[in-house]
């Protein structure tokens, strides 16, 4: 009797005990994009960790034309939820991360990071979040049966690209789309990777105020590039409806033969819409006026930073944590294709479209600059372009209203030399 009690008293301590460590569900915010939440490899991370941990997550999309403007003045009011997903490089001087997010710079996934990230990843040194996103390949995007069927051989200069246009357009089928409507994905920034190839330093002089836009005729070349789309009728008579979420169906229905994106979009955006037409397209270089052999874009790597000031700071970081266990980046990864930015993952999977174009790209691909520039944003320094593209603006007036848009920024952060 009294070995029982004995037992029933211990059984008893142990449930209290466990009672009293087992945690409670937790629900941590994250504030993104509304595109970037859609990604696969996104989606199956924060699924495997809810699954495992219990824990759950609230997402809160913010609309693509303007998620840069909100998170800015979330950060500014102190109002950032647990995890927040942007660029490294000067966009993030407005989240003020040695004030607000956790130094990673010692987590063990660092030292699994592939060297080609770990400039885009660093931020004065040190870094604060963690790079889960695609390592795709941008250019042009274009259907394989259109370009057969008017015998259009693959462009591999300017001229040819321009020649291809004519063609597309002649036989009653739009060229390009643009999303007009949504601002980003004009995607000027494409353009800047190869000037910044043609000017040494070019990012540290902008940033200096020792280079400006207006005195790169490159830069002019690059706005000139819009104002052909327009003039040739190269985007359709409708384009200013354009939207990024319509871009799918337009290049599903085939009628637009082309449009400036990465090989991941093929199979994030296109493929669920349209099962298998991935394999109809193809990747080639941007022809944007500025080099006449055209240039791909490398990856552009988007992070998930921890904020250390929420009452949820180190529930968030243990999410992290979770999320760059190889085992899990293995999972995340599986089968997508795209490059990963970490050694330990094995289970992504090359294109078909940059295998077909490997010579093509390992030629001409190029690292993305523009993270780098501080004033430089994909929706406001694009909003001059859409002005000229509409008639309102000429092209010298475009490229200074970009550069005044920079320079204001710049001017703001009490930059040297401003």
């Amino acid at each position: 009797m009294k070995r029982n009690l004995v037992i029933a008293l211990a059984a008893l301590v142990a449930a209290v005990a466990f009672a009293q460590t087992a945690k409670a569900p937790v629900t941590l915010s994250i504030i993104a994009n509304q595109d970037w939440v859609t990604k696969p490899y996104m989606k199956v991370a924060w699924a495997n960790y809810e699954k495992v941990t219990g824990n759950k997550l609230d997402i809160q999309a913010l609309p693509i034309d303007n998620w840069e403007t909100v998170m800015k003045t979330r950060a500014a009011a102190g109002e950032l939820p647990d995890i927040v997903m942007t660029f490294a490089g000067p966009v993030l001087d407005a989240m003020r991360p040695a004030d607000n997010f956790f130094d990673l710079s010692k987590e063990p996934f660092v030292k699994d990071l592939k060297p080609f990230v770990l400039p885009q990843a660093t931020y004065k040194g040190k870094i604060y979040g963690l790079p889960l996103w695609e390592g795709s390949v941008s250019g042009t995007l274009y259907n394989k049966d259109i370009f057969k069927k008017l015998n259009i051989s693959i462009p591999k200069t300017q001229a040819e690209f321009w020649a291809a246009c004519e063609t597309i357009k002649k036989a009653g089928i739009t060229p390009i789309y643009l999303a007009f409507k949504d601002i980003w994905p004009a995607l000027p920034q494409f353009g800047l990777d190869p000037i910044a190839r043609k000017y040494p330093n070019f990012v540290d002089k902008l940033n200096s105020n020792k280079l400006k836009f207006t005195n790169v005729p490159e830069m002019t070349n690059l706005v000139g590039f819009y104002k052909t789309l327009v003039d040739k009728g190269y985007l359709g008579t409708d384009f200013v409806s354009n939207t990024w979420d319509g871009q799918a169906t337009a290049l599903g229905e085939g009628t637009f033969a082309m449009a400036l994106a990465w090989d991941q979009y093929l199979y994030s955006d296109l493929e669920p819409r349209y099962a298998d037409a991935a394999a109809h397209f193809g990747i080639m270089p941007f022809f944007m006026n500025v080099t006449p052999e055209g240039s791909y874009e490398g990856p552009n790597a988007c992070m998930s930073f921890v904020n250390k000031k929420g009452k949820n700071a180190k529930v968030a970081l243990e999410f992290l944590r979770f999320l760059a266990k190889p085992e899990n980046l293995n999972l995340a990864y599986k089968d997508v294709f795209t490059e990963s930015y970490f050694k330990s993952v094995t289970t992504n999977k090359v294109s078909p479209q940059v295998a077909e174009a490997r010579a093509s790209v390992d030629k001409l691909i190029l690292a993305s600059v523009q993270a780098g520039i501080v004033g430089y944003s994909q929706v406001e320094s694009v909003k001059p372009i859409q002005m000229m593209m509409l008639g309102q603006l000429g092209v010298a007036d475009t490229v200074k209203q970009i550069d005044d848009i920079r320079i204001k920024v710049a001017k703001a952060r009490g930059l040297a030399g401003f």
